[in-house]
């Protein structure tokens, strides 16, 4: 019998975090143990959310799939790309077409025509209004950060009736991480209740946030880091215990992963002391400049690099951007970081950074690698050293039967031992 899948991506866990906190995290350990695990999963360029899920589920780089930030460059912004920005299908188009059942739940850059049910990554709604573009962001952008595609009303009839307080309960009236924890329990929720449903998606898509949020705000390996990595652990145990409870835990593999690293950061740059003329976006320890006017790169190259900063090839980019957009990369422990709105004082090059932990270092960096852990139907226990971003992807695609042409990368299961 074909095996159903379960995706799950835990933002913002590094390999080295797994690595040394596993004997903390049972259930993940317990899915390392008993499946395949690769120890350092690289990470796309840059090494930020938005391009590393890109990849995760289109099995292409940025170059092709088109999402090479978390803000891309549209008209006279950068601003947050939705899914129509992708240029190339995701594994849920190819499940759908298949015929099979998907569901993404807070998966973002899933087009809800592709799935069954789908609820709106959380997490979504402050990314596109919490930059200084946000006057750019349209009603009908924002209703979509909100919505819930579930035409046949499954989350309901598997006893899930409060949907409606999800749509509106990232407006503010508690501290982000605190909202954050919440929105995410509420979200595994609803993964649970359709698990333990009489009609159990073939294909389900889900993330967890709080990891990130905790590590940038909280430090990289603090305590208040590693918890939250315990709390993303604690909503895979309930996931899990359902499939436990009704005799479906053969019946999936499961997947789970994290979008890129993270790492220690000393030092702020802030871009608008350096090239204040200019339009550019943050991406953690990279930058994106847009150049508009001739001798925008000579002159931005030369000023960053005072401050230790270096250009970065454009490779990554899709090729209709080359030459419109240039990335750079903060040197070790620093990153890029807008001033903040309530500093004082004269504008200075650097500073204390908000953010104390990061991710999207210079590329290669191994903070900015991640786990990737298979378990179940069948897959065999087996350690990789090392695997590159566009294979998990494949990975799946060979789990649920897919077709690997759309594919740059190959599975990391071989055919003979493919449940």
């Amino acid at each position: 019998m074909q095996k159903k899948l379960i995706s799950i991506l835990v933002d913002g866990v590094s390999a080295d975090t797994f690595e040394n906190y596993a004997h903390r995290l049972p259930n993940m350990r317990q899915l390392a143990e008993s499946g395949l695990r690769v120890r350092r999963l690289k990470s796309t360029v840059p090494a930020t959310s938005v391009p590393g899920r890109a990849t995760m589920l289109t099995g292409v780089g940025p170059e092709v799939h088109g999402i090479y930030g978390n803000h891309i460059f549209r008209g006279d912004a950068f601003l947050a790309p939705l899914t129509e920005d992708l240029l190339v299908p995701t594994i849920a188009t190819h499940a759908r077409q298949a015929g099979l059942d998907v569901a993404a739940i807070g998966q973002a850059l899933v087009d809800p025509g592709d799935t069954a049910v789908h609820v709106s990554p959380w997490w979504l709604r402050g990314f596109m209004t919490g930059h200084r573009f946000s006057k750019m962001v349209t009603p009908e952008a924002l209703a979509a950060s909100r919505a819930i595609h579930d035409p046949e009303d499954r989350l309901a009839r598997a006893g899930l009736t409060d949907m409606d307080a999800f749509r509106n309960a990232a407006d503010g009236g508690a501290p982000h991480l605190i909202s954050g924890l919440a929105l995410d329990q509420f979200l595994n929720r609803a993964v649970v209740a359709l698990l333990g449903s009489n009609r159990p998606p073939d294909v389900l898509l889900t993330e967890i946030e709080m990891p990130d949020a905790f590590q940038h705000y909280l430090g990289y390996d603090s305590p208040a880091g590693i918890w939250s990595v315990e709390f993303a652990d604690m909503l895979i145990g309930n996931l899990l215990a359902v499939l436990e409870r009704t005799g479906r835990r053969d019946d999936y593999v499961i997947a789970v992963t994290s979008d890129h690293g993270h790492g220690p950061v000393d030092t702020a740059i802030y871009p608008e002391a350096i090239i204040p003329e200019m339009l550019w976006m943050t991406e953690g320890a990279s930058l994106y400049v847009f150049l508009k006017n001739a001798g925008d790169l000579e002159k931005a190259t030369e000023r960053l690099a005072r401050r230790g900063v270096e250009l970065w090839n454009d490779a990554h980019v899709p090729e209709a951007m080359r030459g419109k957009v240039a990335m750079f990369v903060a040197p070790p422990r620093h990153s890029f970081e807008e001033r903040p709105s309530d500093a004082t004082g004269p504008l200075v090059a650097t500073g204390s950074p908000h953010l104390i932990s990061t991710h999207g270092f210079r590329p290669g960096s191994p903070e900015d690698d991640r786990m990737f852990l298979l378990s179940g139907g069948g897959i065999a226990p087996q350690i990789v050293e090392e695997a590159d971003a566009d294979q998990f992807a494949p990975t799946l695609a060979s789990v649920i039967g897919l077709s690997q042409a759309p594919y740059a990368g190959r599975s990391l299961i071989a055919e003979e031992s493919q449940p």
